[in-house]
């Protein structure tokens, strides 16, 4: 999978199109969206998720006889295609709506992504809401204090299917806890899946044989490869121009990251974490990230860093890994797409993908953003909610479950052009944790055994099974990207499962947050890329933080836990 469709795998599948509040790009966008690196996200990630009640349970797929009119808002782009003969008004989704659950589909109003929001704002501030539309997570708690969403609690409890609730809780229940407001629950939310988050530890293993280095099972390990990739001329051309770790100027995101690092020190920048007292605190400002620019201002002294690293992005850096300067990077399981070109242009070299060992021998944790993207709510007094959780059983079964062979419901193939169906879907969901594990786990097996029936099973990532025993049979290079990825999804099972993946506490934004980020952004990363280079001492670490408290922080961290109060 490219790195565009990882990314969006990250965000929620398609759940972008549909929440309209945007998604990752991996860090770009991040400054406006606040630490989750995502502009949409839960309000929490605490809580429980709503009691069961009693209520008799429904057909999950029971059809309105006579049919029944829901009116809905969304968002459009005009860059999207449709099949001959079908709109937005008419397509492969409205139509299996009308005809196995007797919903027609009426739009109230229609809006491109980037005017999404400021229409909603609209209908929100002057009343007239549809019945059914999506929402960020400040959007859901705007409205939740206002008592304008119909209660969902028991129509899920009583409509949603067992396929559904399972999809939906596994993350543990954690999306559905930060869509429930005083025992309430007041939307669907747009499950993903944050296993697909970790920054693992990649290095040129060629590298490694060459200097006859071991594998690194302590963080003095990484180190002393560091070291010996910036020294030992592993390149073999006489020439200091090699260096042991990359990093990019934006410091954080999925590919060559200082998170990793971080995590070694037990810190995890960029993230809403609780503190021993159960309150949320910041991750950057923590003091093990103060331990972990100190690592890296030691390591840039010792030439192990690019000296202009500051200056570069990530593209630049992925080009200089295909000049061969680079010998180790942390990045997420999809970085051999990242450093596919390199390998091409350079043959004999290969990265794998190694756990990140921690500087106390304390098992490290990953950290990474929501498990959910976005929301799906229904206006307070609408005549049917239970058609929301009616219209999220279609989407999971046709997505996810018995029904997902129908692929017409994904992509159409017309005249030579893949056109993307799925996007369609109005109340739709991704794949959770549990779900992602599972199916990886099935990869693993039929991989291990050659036997591709065992994946009638699985969720996702069956794409994988051939080009990767392909891979590992005949060593056919234009499959390597997806075998390194499928390597490094091994990496993550065996490493980064259970308490080992730390989920952000907050993927809202608050509207300190709103106002501030992107100075509170700027600060981080202007003071962090300092430090690591030399031009400030680490103590100006202490400075940050106050000033970052002071700048509105502190206010941030209020409202957070304010927010995250109201939900119990």
């Amino acid at each position: 999978m490219k790195r565009n469709q990882r990314i969006a795998l990250v965000c929620g599948i398609l759940a972008c199109a549909l929440a309209a509040t945007g998604c990752s790009d991996g860090g770009n966008n991040a400054a406006n969206a606040g630490p989750s690196g995502k502009a949409t996200g839960s309000a929490a990630a605490s809580g429980s998720a709503p009691a069961s009640t009693s209520t008799e349970k429904a057909d999950p797929f029971g059809k309105y006889d006579p049919p029944i009119e829901l009116h809905i808002a969304r968002a459009v782009d005009q860059t999207w295609t449709y099949p001959q003969g079908d709109s937005i008004d008419n397509n492969v989704w409205y139509r299996e709506y009308e005809n196995l659950l007797g919903i027609k589909i009426v739009h109230d109003w229609t809006a491109l992504a980037s005017e999404y929001n400021r229409k909603l704002n609209v209908s929100i501030a002057s009343g007239s809401l549809p019945e059914l539309f999506a929402v960020s997570a400040s959007q859901l708690k705007q409205l939740a204090d206002a008592g304008q969403l119909e209660d969902l609690t028991q129509v899920y409890e009583q409509y949603a299917s067992d396929h559904t609730k399972k999809l939906q809780h596994g993350d543990g229940g954690a999306a559905l806890a930060s869509a429930t407001f005083n025992g309430k629950l007041l939307a669907i939310p747009v499950v993903n899946a944050p296993i697909y988050e970790p920054n693992l530890l990649w290095i040129r293993t060629d590298w490694l044989k060459k200097l006859n280095l071991s594998e690194p099972k302590t963080l003095d390990d990484v180190l002393k490869i560091a070291e010996a990739f910036t020294k030992q001329d592993p390149d073999g051309n006489g020439k200091p121009d090699t260096f042991g770790l990359a990093v990019n100027n934006y410091l954080y995101g999925p590919i060559t990251s200082i998170t990793g690092l971080s995590n070694a020190y037990h810190a995890y920048p960029q993230t809403w974490v609780k503190d021993d007292a159960g309150k949320v605190v910041y991750g950057s400002t923590q003091p093990e990230m103060k331990a972990t620019l100190a690592k890296l201002q030691e390591m840039y002294k010792a030439g192990q860093l690019d000296r202009e690293f500051g200056v570069k992005d990530s593209n630049k850096v992925a080009e200089d890994i295909a000049a061969n300067k680079f010998g180790m990077a942390f990045g997420a399981n999809w970085n051999p797409y990242v450093f596919l070109d390199a390998v091409k242009k350079n043959p004999g070299m290969d990265w794998m993908p190694f756990p990140v060992p921690s500087v106390d021998g304390t098992p490290t944790k990953a950290n990474v953003g929501f498990s959910a993207s976005g929301y799906v709510v229904v206006r307070k007094g609408a005549k049917h909610p239970e058609a929301a959780v009616k219209m999220l059983n279609l989407h999971e079964e046709v997505v996810h479950g018995s029904r997902r062979n129908e692929g017409q419901f994904i992509t159409v193939e017309e005249n030579g052009e893949r056109i993307n169906t799925s996007r369609l879907s109005i109340v739709q969901s991704g794949v959770s944790d549990q779900g992602v594990l599972e199916s990886l786990t099935l990869l693993r097996e039929a991989i291990k055994n050659e036997d591709e029936s065992l994946l009638k099973d699985a969720l996702t990532e069956t794409d994988k099974y051939g080009p990767t025993v392909d891979y590992l049979k005949t060593g056919n290079m234009e499959n390597w990207a997806v075998a390194h990825q499928y390597f490094g999804f091994e990496t993550t099972m065996d490493n980064y499962t259970g308490d080992r993946l730390l989920m952000t506490a907050f993927g809202g934004q608050t509207p300190t947050m709103t106002d501030k980020w992107a100075t509170l952004d700027k600060l981080e990363k202007e003071t962090f890329t300092k430090i690591i280079m030399g031009a400030a001492p680490v103590d100006e670490f202490d400075t940050f933080v106050a000033d970052w408290n002071k700048l509105g922080g502190e206010a941030i961290l209020q409202e957070i836990n304010d927010w995250l109060s109201s939900q119990k």
